[in-house]
């Protein structure tokens, strides 16, 4: 294998435009080197993102473009992001250990596309996008919920580069939580859930956003559970059905953590439970 530590964007397209399938790209390498060491995926090339200054950059105005090599830590205590994107904050909180949050990056975890990670979900429920780049291609932006198509599969090409994740401004007085539920904090989630309620002037739900992590082999947006509580007024009970909502619309895999019915049943109960601990 290869080590190539590039300095700008455009020498990075140009490795993978040469590379390709062959080539695998290096932000924070806290899932990638672990993969590699236990023989789960080889490369030829490894392309390191760390000379790359402006994949650094964290800025905020009104949205905010978070850079490839921008740390899960960072975005979690950036006072701007903790302030218009709290949900955001929440989300990065909950990703392992101080050490993983510190040397990991959000758009490593997006490109990464594990069905429970922590984060994905929260970006869903927020209306992020992805930005790519290719040689080929020039600058496009995938919308999150679109982005994630699989277990480790995505909207991006053997040619593109995650360069940054965006994040729209927010509604006026949206509610937000994140929960996830693990064996231990941190863990991956088996299941976790990111809500954004958006209330209208008489109280009822004007807007919702529900997304799952590990209740697919993708995250999920809860489209279901969203229009249960679209026009209505919030109740436990409304919750509750929100819950059972999401439950039949997910789609959860069996595996070492549990059946599909267990797994199913849990994206039911802490759906319930983020729209409360949202309106509070």
């Amino acid at each position: 294998m290869n080590y190539e530590a590039p300095t700008t964007v455009d020498e990075a397209l140009g490795l993978l435009s040469e590379h390709g399938d062959s080539a695998k790209v290096l932000a924070g390498g806290q899932s990638l080197l672990i993969m590699i060491r236990e023989g789960l995926v080889h490369a030829d090339a490894l392309i390191g993102l760390r000379g790359i200054d402006e994949l650094r950059e964290l800025e905020t105005n009104g949205s905010a473009r978070i850079g490839a090599m921008v740390t899960h830590a960072r975005v979690e205590h950036d006072p701007a992001i903790r302030r218009s994107w709290p949900l955001v904050a929440t989300a990065e909180a909950a990703v392992s250990t101080t050490q993983i949050r510190n040397r990991g990056t959000l758009c490593g975890s997006v490109a990464h596309a594990f069905p429970t990670a922590d984060v994905p979900a929260a970006l869903v429920a927020s209306d992020a996008s992805v930005e790519l780049r290719s040689r080929s291609g020039g600058t496009r932006e995938v919308p999150a919920e679109e982005f994630f198509v699989g277990m480790f599969r995505t909207k991006a090409g053997p040619e593109d580069l995650v360069t940054a994740v965006k994040l729209p401004a927010q509604p006026d007085g949206a509610r937000t939580a994140y929960v996830k539920y693990a064996m231990r904090p941190l863990d991956f989630a088996i299941v976790g859930v990111a809500v954004r309620v958006v209330l209208a002037d008489d109280g009822s739900i004007a807007d919702a956003r529900i997304a799952l992590n590990g209740a697919a082999s993708r995250t999920l947006r809860a489209t279901d559970a969203e229009q249960v509580l679209a026009g209505e007024q919030p109740s436990a009970e409304l919750f509750a059905r929100a819950g059972a909502a999401a439950a039949k619309q997910s789609q959860p895999l069996a595996d070492i953590d549990g059946s599909a019915e267990y797994k199913r049943r849990v994206c039911g109960v802490y759906t319930t439970r983020a729209l409360a601990l949202a309106m509070g």
